[in-house]
């Protein structure tokens, strides 16, 4: 009785151990090999795919903001954007566009505010539950970074989406890892 007692606690706390710290080890892991400029890992770590759905849909709303609000030019930047969007898409969502967001908050370090440009860039995890979890970018000065979306892959993690920011919006705290 006593070893199958000892054996529900070490996987109690096996489990426990995984739940709180591997989305932690898959930010910091991601977040390593952007730095680091690793493609290869980048491209382990990351649902391609799923991440190119992301932005369209995030294109998408856009576009459709933009009809709302522009009138005629609206709706020939609309018609513009549908047509160019996913070839846009396609070739913007690399392993290196990737590496560049996680490392400076943008796809394009030259889309980033002046101000915000070298600024380094800390990451707070969110679970949301067990399949999964929210990465919050933040810069040096507090401004709101990109959202990293990830999904649970086994027994590890892989990035499926993201949030870009208004670096204006404030910025919301959440439990660091």
């Amino acid at each position: 009785m006593k070893k199958l007692l000892t054996l529900i606690l070490l996987a109690a706390l096996a489990f426990g151990g995984w739940y709180f710290a591997s989305p932690w080890w898959a930010m910091k892991s991601l977040a390593d090999a952007a730095q680091a400029g690793d493609m290869a890992a980048l491209e382990e770590r990351v649902d391609f795919p799923a991440l190119r759905a992301s932005a369209s849909e995030q294109l998408g709303d856009a576009v459709q903001r933009q009809r709302d609000e522009g009138g005629i030019l609206g709706e020939i930047g609309g018609a513009i954007a549908d047509r160019l969007g996913d070839e846009v898409i396609d070739r913007t969502v690399t392993p290196n566009s990737v590496g560049a967001l996680v490392a400076s908050g943008a796809f394009v370090v030259g889309m980033l505010p002046e101000r915000l440009r070298g600024q380094e860039l800390s990451w707070d995890v969110e679970r949301e539950g067990l399949d999964n979890f929210r990465a919050h970018g933040t810069f040096e000065d507090g401004t709101r970074g990109p959202t990293l979306i990830f999904r649970r892959e086994g027994l590890g993690w892989v990035m499926t989406g993201f949030e870009l920011r208004d670096p204006n919006e404030p910025t919301n705290e959440f439990g660091s890892f």
